[in-house]
């Protein structure tokens, strides 16, 4: 998950523990420096947007007079579980491959079913998790620059945006808060159309550019890249994207603003 400004941070935050107890996965919550390192006075965050999702939470009369295999195949590829200590059951736990029991094995063909019942855990995230908790969208969807983007540029990216937009050209802006799964169907849509394909980032390979190139098959026109530890401003992106918009900018542009 890549949170884009500090309140999404919070509700990102409460989100990633849902998921990985829905999901019974790790999650990352992916928070570059330039937000890590942010303070500002802000409005009071709402409490009732945040819900506690403790997934497939099984009870002792779920299991009673049954063997509980915490490791159960589904179709899912979630297993409902007990909470530890849950009288009348056993937990059975180990590092090592395992049965549904939790028990070690070694044989080949459970291997191979265990691994493919993890992956399909990041299927059915992909499947359940809400589209409008994956991608932020802003702009115009028909755009013919389309840019894309995670993290902290998405303030200084919008910035830029609206001062395009009063000098007539018209723009669309991906926010991906979730690379993986990557959300491709849609983005594969929305860049489908799109005749500049720009990424912004803070790093040096255009990291996001790269993953929806493997996830896609679609490559960034250009590149707007800055890594020397200062973040973006709307100046100096405006001024990269007034340059791609002018067709007069090189395929990658590396910003170097900050004292």
């Amino acid at each position: 998950m890549c949170s884009g400004d500090i309140e999404e941070c919070f509700y990102d935050a409460a989100r990633a523990f849902n998921y990985a107890d829905r999901y019974q996965t790790p999650v990352i919550h992916l928070i570059d420096k330039a937000l890590a390192n942010s303070s500002m006075s802000y409005k009071t965050f709402d409490p009732s947007r945040v819900k506690i999702e403790r997934g497939q939470l099984l009870t002792g009369t779920d299991v009673a007079g049954k063997t509980y295999r915490r490791f159960e195949f589904t179709d899912s590829g979630v297993s409902p579980r007990l909470p530890i200590g849950t009288p009348g059951a056993v937990f059975w736990n180990t590092g090592d491959e395992h049965y549904e029991s939790g028990h070690i094995t070694e044989e080949s063909m459970i291997r191979t079913r265990m691994v493919e019942k993890r992956m399909k855990k990041l299927d059915t995230a992909d499947r359940e998790i809400p589209l409008d908790e994956k991608i932020n969208f802003f702009g115009d969807m028909d755009a013919p620059a389309i840019i894309v983007s995670w993290g902290s540029p998405k303030g200084a990216i919008l910035e830029a945006m609206e001062i395009l937009k009063k000098d007539g050209y018209k723009t669309g802006f991906i926010q991906v808060r979730m690379p993986h799964p990557l959300p491709k169907e849609y983005i594969t849509k929305v860049l489908g159309k799109a005749t500049k394909k720009i990424t912004v980032e803070g790093n040096y390979s255009g990291q996001l550019a790269g993953i929806i190139r493997e996830k896609t098959g679609i490559p960034m026109d250009y590149f707007v890249l800055k890594w020397n530890g200062r973040p973006m401003s709307s100046d100096e992106v405006y001024d990269a994207l007034l340059h791609i918009m002018q067709g007069n900018a090189p395929e990658r542009q590396v910003l170097n603003g900050g004292s």
